[in-house]
């Protein structure tokens, strides 16, 4: 029986969620003979993580067609007797290498996992909150509060899975990249005479000989108006941000039309990012075996004209093609070159200043921005008095009163601290 085919699958949405961290418990000693046991709360589990990672042997999002919510598992609740909540489970959800993570409230990529076993945190876990035990100290010695767990973060994302190929194939359709492509690698697409024959990247191996070789990709028919989603258009598009060289294939059994064609294909790339121009390119002319007469003076004058590399070939009888694929594997190996350099020289960068940030949002209100203060204020109950307490020794450890005084605060002005705010007291 014949195995089904699988379609390529390059988008998903998908809902993420980590764990809640478990609150801190109030708890206090009960046991015979110890009539007054102190307080042994103990502290809540941090909440499981939500981690997406590259695994090579993935070539496709499918996975995610059906199954669009992943939840990681909450951390549980501190006891009694110092007992420590469980930490909640890691959540790990793999997917291809080459996938772009995309945060869809903000429409901003969250990252890329370019190599085997790469992976990010999309969602971390709440930490535990603290139990009555850690409150303890020479002057309170009977807390009867606690911390409550962190919340959870939850995230809707966008996976969109870029081509890691060396090179692309870029014409329109019927240009003869199939051809070409299964003439010069171990790629076997289908080939047949009528347009938008490939309906999905096509990926190969090239090998020049034991020790040189290079990966090509064979990535669908452009159409005019593709950059603005017009056909597959820009889902296509977005496969060759990701190659080192660019191969414009231009059917050239109709001469007339191979000036047009490669100001069509030039001007899609450009519309959908400035940054394909930029990448190393080399333009080819297929099906010479067509032509009763080679005459290809004319068109090579012209592509000398804009500064273009032009090849003439025959991908149905390998005319020529050896020759392109040696300029091909030059052209890959510069670009690995000016990458490791790149990578070299690039610089680190520092880490955002972690002091206190006070703001004045309007005449009596001042915002006061800081990762920990926020994250302690978040935690707090405010409706116990032990823990409000503890919040307000906090506050003054880090000299929060002093720093608004010095940015003009008076008593009865507004303080907002994440999304929690305050009136002002002078101490």
């Amino acid at each position: 029986m014949k195995k089904p085919k699988t379609s390529f699958i390059d988008h998903a949405y998908i809902r993420v969620r980590s764990g809640k961290g478990g609150d801190g418990a109030i708890s206090f000693r009960r046991e015979k003979f110890i009539p007054k046991g102190g307080p042994d709360g103990g502290n809540g589990g941090k909440g499981g993580d939500v981690i997406i990672k590259a695994n090579k042997f993935l070539t496709t999002l499918q996975n995610f067609l059906f199954k669009k919510h992943f939840f990681a598992e909450n951390g549980e609740n501190g006891g009694p007797r110092l007992k420590h909540g469980k930490n909640g489970r890691d959540l790990v959800i793999e997917v291809p290498v080459g996938t772009v993570i995309i945060d869809r409230a903000n429409d901003k990529v969250i990252g890329e996992l370019n190599k085997d076993g790469d992976f990010l945190v999309v969602a971390k876990g709440g930490r535990g909150g603290r139990g009555n035990k850690a409150f303890t100290t020479s002057t309170e010695r009977a807390p009867r509060y606690n911390e409550l767990g962190e919340p959870a973060e939850e995230k809707d994302l966008e996976l969109v899975l870029k081509i890691l190929s060396d090179v692309g194939i870029v014409g329109l359709p019927n240009a003869g990249k199939s051809t070409f492509i299964s003439k010069v690698s171990n790629a076997r697409p289908e080939i047949a005479p009528y347009p938008f024959t490939t309906i999905s990247p096509k990926i190969g191996v090239v090998k020049l000989d034991d020790l040189r070789s290079f990966v090509i990709a064979d990535l669908p028919g452009l159409i005019k108006g593709a950059a603005k989603g017009k056909g597959m258009g820009n889902q296509f598009l977005s496969h060759i941000e990701k190659t080192k060289v660019i191969m414009i294939l231009i059917d050239g059994s109709e001469r007339k039309l191979i000036k047009n064609t490669y100001k069509t294909l030039l001007k899609e790339l450009e519309n959908y990012s400035p940054s394909l121009i930029t990448k190393k390119r080399i333009v080819v002319i297929n099906k010479i075996d067509t032509w009763k007469r080679k005459r290809t003076k004319e068109i090579k004058d012209f592509f000398d004209r804009v500064h273009e590399e032009v090849y003439f070939i025959s991908a149905l009888n390998s005319t020529n093609v050896n020759e392109v694929l040696e300029l091909l594997y030059k052209l890959v190996q510069e670009t690995h070159i000016e990458e490791v350099k790149a990578e070299e020289i690039k610089e680190i960068k520092l880490e955002k200043d972690k002091e206190l940030i006070i703001e004045k949002v309007s005449d009596y209100t001042y915002k006061v921005s800081n990762k920990e203060l926020e994250r302690r204020v978040e935690l707090t109950d405010l409706n116990k008095a032990g823990s409000v307490n503890e919040l307000l020794r906090f506050f003054d450890k880090i000299g929060l009163e002093k720093r608004l005084k010095m940015h003009g605060i008076k008593e009865g002005d507004k303080v907002i601290i994440g999304s929690k705010s305050f009136i002002f007291k002078e101490g």
